[in-house]
């Protein structure tokens, strides 16, 4: 067996652990006065709370300052620019009016009733085949008949479009990506392409094509070194003996923020409780709550009598962040790092507000990228921050395409790689080789931040299955290179003893729901292969919620033959909640304590603020803004195993000190996975980490039945897609209400 059993560490000398708790202790009160350092000036500065600030973001590229037209409430354009759209090129001619007769008529049997799962199949990818040759003969035809497909079959309501085929499908939305997925996919005889699609249909036409990696792939793939070498093995093994004996009394601290999400267009006042029709985003001068007023609102007239819940100045539960929340939060951020501030931060993606899709553009994501680094550099000062990229920050959202693809399409997103690599160097948050990387690998870069630690981070997007470009050539998993890159800079840091986080968006795991079979079961693959004795820990974000997933020892290509027992625990992933309230959070962050030398997770504590307290700092004139508090700590609130010890239960390779996991050991992996086995005969355990889930939010739900409990027990135990899907998926995203 490859995971080589942890040293057990004696309970003499070691202090039995507090018992669990929920502190809820002040620990910063924010000022009622937006924080304006570090911005050159402001565009709107309001008097009291009547409106959200706008402060001037100057570009780093010397183009001056962003227009205030992008960040007014009072203006959101209607559509992109229509020198965004990026079409495939036209290759062959023929009869598009017959082409598009026969594509409605495959409609028709496709949506009509009757019709097996497999007629239905190969019904849906013959309809790709049709709308390939439409496309390839007038690829800017495609947007107006998707728009009309969508309105014949009803599509909006089965994809969760509202009234928005036309906008989605739109030219300056997702027509144009639709024509390039079409034109580049391989949809002929028994080809994957086409049934991957189908397979991600909300209707799931198609089963999902096996992704298992075969032992040649996998040969291939580590070079003939497929396993770790024993002094590689032996050196780590050492090293962490020594760590976990010491129990350091310097460790390290290190902020995790997540999900930013700041929403420049956050209109004081407009509806909060809104319904998805218009917009899918409240608190927008265009959202509404249709029981309530459904008519047309002028420019600047919304009145108290239109609206059912108003949004708050300091943010809302179905809303993204404000000005107001984001300079609190990056406020308490630095009050809690103290004097002496952080040794390392991370940020794990998503800085562009959620909006509809053909609301976006690259100026709003680059204003918004702007913007919230410079807001992280002001209250972060010299800490070493390592950003990775979210799905929301590119135009249009999701999206990012591998530089295989054939006219030179493989660059249409360099725009915002080499503005992010040009503005995370100005920063200092990385150096120039870094920079070059960034450029070269869709803004993933590997970078030693401190001596003995290598920081990988990845465009996850190339995982995403909402990235459509990751269903042309579908069949490699990994089509943009960035898990050679990945799997390259592992080998180095092997080769130099160091020890490695990787840091990503979107995670590998959990219910399945996001990331492609693929990519995903490649990525676990290359985690048994480097974990634990070089990857220490992986830190995802994207669904705003706390929670953990772990990674079992895996070499066959098929993860899920893997044994999903803690004995053969390899890697965990910390997925951290956001700092935005979207959808019924409360805004949170996290500081770790990090061994110097292992690099490893001795605990971690939460920090959040209460949006019920907000209405009562407007309402009640209150001369300051969010109270921040202290919400858990992982090792006193997760820590004590002593049921499953007692139910013969507990396996992890740890001698516990009177039931508590000990000082001296790390959160690694054992201990997450341990934790899932207590969960499973300690449903209380469950339960505080269901409340914790929605970073103690009132809105949130919690699980209150076995089968919840068994759902959530399966996610975190599934670090790739196919792992997820086998878990019930109805339980998936409890903290949202």
């Amino acid at each position: 067996m490859k995971f080589s059993v942890l040293v057990a560490l004696a309970a003499a000398g070691a202090m039995a652990a507090t018992p669990s708790r929920r502190d809820d202790s002040p620990v910063y009160t924010a000022s009622k006065t937006f924080p304006t350092q570090g911005f050159d000036g402001m565009y709107y500065m309001p008097e009291g709370t009547e409106q959200q600030p706008r402060p001037k973001i100057n570009r780093v590229d010397g183009q001056g300052y962003f227009p205030d037209s992008i960040a007014n409430p009072y203006y959101i354009p209607p559509r992109p620019p229509s020198n965004e759209a990026v079409y495939p090129r036209k290759k062959e001619s023929g009869d598009k009016e017959n082409v598009i007769s026969n594509i409605f008529d495959i409609g028709h049997q496709l949506f009509g009733n009757g019709n097996d799962n497999s007629a239905k199949c190969k019904l849906c990818r013959s309809a790709l085949s049709s709308l390939k040759e439409l496309v390839l003969i007038d690829p800017e035809l495609l947007p107006e008949v998707a728009e009309s497909i969508c309105k014949t079959f009803n599509l909006a309501t089965l994809f969760g479009l509202a009234n928005q085929c036309e906008g989605v499908l739109g030219k300056g939305a997702y027509g144009p990506i639709a024509a390039q997925l079409l034109a580049y996919g391989d949809y002929s005889g028994d080809s994957t392409d086409g049934q991957a699609i189908c397979a991600m249909s909300p209707v799931q036409f198609c089963d999902w094509p096996d992704r298992t990696l075969s032992d040649d792939f996998l040969d291939n793939w580590f070079g003939g070194s497929r396993h770790a070498p024993q002094h590689v093995v032996d050196s780590w093994e050492k090293k962490r003996d020594q760590a976990h004996q010491r129990k350091s009394d310097n460790l390290l601290r290190v902020a995790h923020v997540s999900d930013l999400h700041i929403d420049p267009r956050y209109l004081v006042g407009s509806e909060a409780n809104c319904q998805y029709g218009d917009t899918i985003e409240c608190c927008r001068m265009n959202s509404r709550n249709y029981g309530k007023y459904a008519g047309y609102v002028p420019w600047g007239q919304i009145q108290p009598w239109m609206i059912d819940e108003p949004a708050n100045y300091w943010g809302a539960y179905k809303c993204d962040t404000p000005w107001s929340l984001m300079g609190a939060s990056m406020e308490a951020l630095k009050s809690v790092g103290g004097e002496s501030g952080y040794d390392l931060a991370l940020f794990t993606g998503d800085i562009t507000a959620h909006d509809d899709i053909f609301h976006y553009s690259r100026e709003f994501v680059l204003y918004s990228q702007q913007a919230i680094m410079d807001i992280l550099k002001e209250h972060l000062g010299d800490t070493p921050l390592m950003p990775t990229l979210g799905n929301h920050d590119s135009s249009p959202l999701n999206l990012w395409a591998p530089h295989s693809l054939p006219d030179g399409r493989g660059n249409q997103f360099s725009w915002d790689s080499d503005y992010v690599a040009k503005l995370w160097s100005n920063k200092g948050f990385i150096d120039g080789d870094a920079a070059n990387q960034v450029r070269r690998h869709y803004g993933a870069y590997s970078m030693s931040p401190r001596n003995g630690l290598r920081v990988i981070s990845l465009n996850t997007d190339f995982w995403y299955k909402f990235n459509f470009f990751n269903f042309i050539n579908s069949t490699n998993p990994d089509v943009s290179g960035m898990l050679r890159f990945l799997t390259d800079e592992l080998f180095a840091a092997e080769e130099a003893g160091e020890r490695v986080w990787i840091i990503g968006h979107v995670l590998t795991g959990w219910d399945g729901a996001d990331s492609m079979d693929g990519p995903s079961n490649l990525f676990y693959q290359i985690v048994s292969r480097f974990a634990p004795q070089t990857i220490a820990h992986v830190f995802f974000g994207h669904t705003h919620e706390d929670q953990f997933h772990v990674y079992y020892y895996n070499d066959n290509g098929n993860p899920t033959t893997a044994s999903q027992d803690t004995r053969n625990v390899v890697a965990n992933a910390f997925v951290a909640p956001s700092v935005t309230t979207y959808t019924n959070l409360n805004p949170t962050f996290r500081v770790y304590q990090v061994d110097p030398e292992t690099y490893e997770v001795y605990d971690f504590d939460q920090y959040y603020s209460e949006v019920d307290e907000f209405d009562d700092l407007i309402n009640n004139n209150r001369n300051h803004g969010p109270v921040w508090r202290h919400l858990y700590s992982a090792r006193e609130s997760y820590g004590n195993f002593g049921k499953s010890q007692s139910a013969g239960k507990y396996v992890a390779p740890v001698q516990l000190d009177q039931g508590w996991w000990p000082d001296g050991a790390p959160l690694n992996a054992s201990f997450w996975s341990a934790l899932i086995d207590e969960m499973s005969v300690n449903p209380s355990v469950l339960d505080k980490f269901s409340k914790n889930q929605s970073s103690g939010s009132k809105k949130g739900n919690t699980c209150e039945n076995d089968t919840c409990r068994k759902a959530n027990e399966c996610y975190m135990r599934s670090g790739t897609s196919t792992q997820g899907r086998r878990c019930n998926q109805d339980y998936a995203s409890m903290a949202r209400g």
